[in-house]
């Protein structure tokens, strides 16, 4: 009885140990918020840029994103159009690039989707091709600027095989775009 009472006091003075060990350490490090990034000539900001994105170019009406996966580096370009007067067509802009993939060397046309995003539908085309002999693919995404009568195109250039990853990616991205205006100085 006096092993068994000996044991279990050994074991809570362990516990105790433990426990205090734990409790001192405090509370685990918040990790810093992701970087954001805006560009006052597209009229855009992405609020936080998503892992595994990089800011790689942020010059005048071009914003390029750079992210690295499993077999290689990919490159996402944001432009946006001028104000259009007469609408916007999305899936009229989505479709017509089936024409554009297919006339490219070993163009080969994937279809296209539509996304929800927060500032409507978004229509994506995808597809693959050789540039410099070097087979890529991209997605295309086709959206509704966040504040304005303007297109946002988004292109995005992966190692082929990626789509399933890349269209993750790209979407997460696209769901961080929000509307900026510079201030004025």
């Amino acid at each position: 009885m006096k092993t068994t009472t000996s044991f279990l006091c050994s074991m809570s003075i362990l516990l105790a140990g433990l426990a205090w060990i734990a409790c001192s350490r405090g509370a685990p490090e918040t990790p810093p918020p992701a970087a954001s990034v805006a560009n006052d000539a597209l009229g855009i900001a992405i609020a936080a840029i998503p892992e595994p994105f990089v800011v790689t170019s942020n010059d005048g009406p071009s914003l390029e994103l750079q992210a690295t996966g499993e077999t290689g580096v990919a490159t996402l370009h944001i432009e946006a159009t001028d104000e259009l007067a007469g609408g916007i067509n999305l899936v009229a802009e989505a479709e017509s690039m089936q024409d554009w993939f297919e006339q490219q060397p070993d163009g080969k046309f994937f279809g296209n989707l539509e996304l929800g995003t927060p500032h409507g539908p978004a229509f994506t085309s995808r597809g693959s091709y050789l540039e410099d002999g070097v087979a890529v693919e991209e997605l295309w995404v086709f959206s509704l600027h966040p504040t304005s009568n303007r297109m946002l195109r988004l292109a995005y250039r992966y190692p082929p095989g990626e789509g399933k990853e890349r269209l993750q990616e790209l979407a997460n991205a696209l769901g961080e775009i929000e509307a900026y205006e510079a201030a004025d100085n």
